[in-house]
């Protein structure tokens, strides 16, 4: 019995490798397929290398595409990763007003700049360089 249980569990071994590599793969293939279905002209693309472009035409496996105005380029349809639904985003060079900021002033801050260099003259700024200095055991 023991060629048995060694064929039944050599089985079991293809069946769990064909349903954790073989289906996936299929299944993406699938979506693959339809995505090329979709491709035609007017859509709007994103190729491999990052390029958003706009179908011009297809013949067989090459597509060209309008990557700007004026500028065709021919791709094989694999350099396509996949159709983008949404249309162009839109540019807005349009500001909002942002208040007058004073330069002195940081967010939270309750002191200016200004306020504290008065407050730390040179003479303090020497006595604690040198209270820093005999503390960590420096000349």
């Amino acid at each position: 019995m023991k060629g048995g249980s060694s064929l039944i569990f050599l089985i079991i071994v293809v069946i769990v490798f064909y349903f954790l590599m073989i289906v996936p793969q299929r299944r993406q293939q699938k979506k693959r397929a339809e995505m090329m279905k979709q491709i035609g002209p007017g859509a709007r693309v994103m190729t491999a290398s990052g390029l958003y472009a706009e179908v011009v035409e297809t013949r067989g496996d090459i597509v060209v595409a309008q990557i700007a105005e004026g500028v065709n380029v021919e791709m094989d349809q694999r350099a396509v990763v996949r159709v983008i639904e949404e249309g162009p985003a839109q540019y807005n060079d349009e500001v909002d007003e942002l208040p007058e900021a004073d330069d002195n002033v940081v967010s939270g801050v309750s002191e200016t700049v200004d306020q504290v260099d008065d407050e730390l003259t040179s003479s303090d700024a020497e006595r604690q360089f040198d209270e820093h200095h005999k503390q960590h055991g420096e000349s």
